[in-house]
């Protein structure tokens, strides 16, 4: 098999025009699920690995265990339509391609939303988001993003496509939605998805507090969560990253900054927002201005600058770990001689995602980010390995020749 021959192949698929060489390989842009399974098909029979490539349209750099083959990446970028929204069942039925935040534009003139999950989350395209494990595609309102799952479209390895149904969960059998989601492009190609979605908030409601640690503001988040407050999103942030946020914020030594929002029906909205006040209450914290939590918000959802460079590290941790994994990284920037502040977000039962800026050179980065393993932290996007074997015989029985995104599991 030549290039030439893999480009004519590709080209009958789709269009020489959408077909591209790149220095990793070629670009393929389908433009409907029949030309995926097709180019999936061509690409498979000639022996190449194919790689999905979503909205941000960067090629994998991972390693082929099976050695060097030819790479397809197949963009999603046309794949970019709703395909069905029920205003009555609160379901949309989209394209992969289409990204979070384009579905939101979409969904808001109609008084419906996604949900309140993390905007950086919704600039992936929904094949994106669905596919790959990055955590904190949560919100304490809503829960995790493939809980919004309710059926998907995918292209296997041998071009057949494969349609999970939208239907009563007692009228299933086996979720293949389940397994295809955060199965980073290795069990099946979504070509679109079902999502559940929601009305607008009546009222969006926004506090602020000082709480005399972070371990108190850890431990009155928890407690919020554990009386089953579901707020829109909640941060906290160090004495250190509160001045750098708030132009020049000066809070005691050691103290901590929390603020809120919460959202729905007005007389919920507020329940939870006094939830959330009576847990600071509990910790030995306070209230505050709430102009810092409305700067906040406009921050995170309108598009306001927010101050300085983005963080040098981002780590999960499980709730008993986030503590020890903050003081463990601020302990061992100061024993060598420099500092750390971070601000921690994303809180959801499972844990949250802690975003360090330490101050020094790349030494002192990889010290920070070895003590944070060492507290039992884990960096941003890695993945857990205990059900790698099972993905892997999932994996091996659809696709023996392994080329759906080859390397991911490795």
């Amino acid at each position: 098999m030549t290039l030439p021959n893999l480009i004519a192949e590709l080209a009958r698929a789709v269009g020489a025009d959408n077909v591209s060489e790149l220095p990793e390989g070629l670009r393929v842009v389908p433009g409907s699920p029949a030309e995926v399974a097709e180019v999936i098909q061509r690409a498979g029979a000639l022996g190449a690995a194919v790689h999905p490539v979503g909205a941000g349209g960067r090629p994998s750099r991972i390693v082929d265990p099976r050695g060097e083959r030819p790479r397809v990446f197949i963009s999603t970028s046309r794949l970019d339509q709703v395909l069905q929204l029920d205003e009555q069942s609160l379901l949309v039925h989209a394209q992969s391609g289409l990204t979070g935040l384009d579905l939101e534009r979409i969904l808001a003139p109609r008084g419906l939303s996604i949900g309140d999950y993390p905007p950086v989350v919704l600039t992936s395209s929904v094949g994106g988001i669905i596919s790959v494990r990055t955590p904190g595609k949560s919100s304490a309102r809503h829960g995790f993003f493939e809980e919004a799952v309710v059926g998907v479209s995918a292209v296997l390895a041998d071009g057949r496509t494969v349609h999970t149904r939208v239907a009563p969960r007692r009228a299933t059998g086996p979720d293949l939605a389940r397994a295809l989601c955060g199965s980073e492009g290795t069990l099946g190609f979504i070509t679109s998805a079902v999502l559940r979605i929601h009305p607008k908030p009546e009222s969006r409601l926004v506090g602020a507090y000082l709480l005399p640690t972070v371990d108190a503001a850890v431990s009155a988040i928890y407690l919020a969560l554990r009386e089953e407050a579901a707020p829109s999103g909640m941060r906290i942030y160090d004495a250190a990253e509160a001045a750098r946020h708030f132009d020049g914020l000066a809070l005691p030594a050691g103290n901590a900054l929390v603020v809120a929002a919460t959202a729905g029906p007005t007389d919920l909205a507020a329940c939870d927002r006094d939830l959330i006040t009576s847990a600071v209450i509990a910790e030995g914290g306070s209230v505050t201005d709430s102009a810092l939590a409305d700067l906040w918000w406009r921050r995170m959802h309108a598009g306001e600058p927010t101050p300085g460079p983005a963080p040098t590290l981002q780590i999960m941790a499980t709730p008993s770990k986030i503590r020890p994994v903050y003081r463990g990284v601020l302990a061992e920037t100061a024993r060598l001689g420099g500092s750390a502040r971070a601000h921690i977000s994303r809180f959801d039962p499972d844990g949250a995602v802690m975003f360090f800026s330490v101050d020094g050179d790349d030494s002192l980065a990889a010290a920070a980010e070895k003590a944070a393993q060492d507290a039992g932290g884990w960096l941003l996007g890695a993945r857990a390995v205990k059900l790698d074997a099972y993905l892997r015989a999932l994996h091996d029985a659809l696709d023996p020749a392994g080329i759906m995104n080859p390397g991911t599991l490795s």
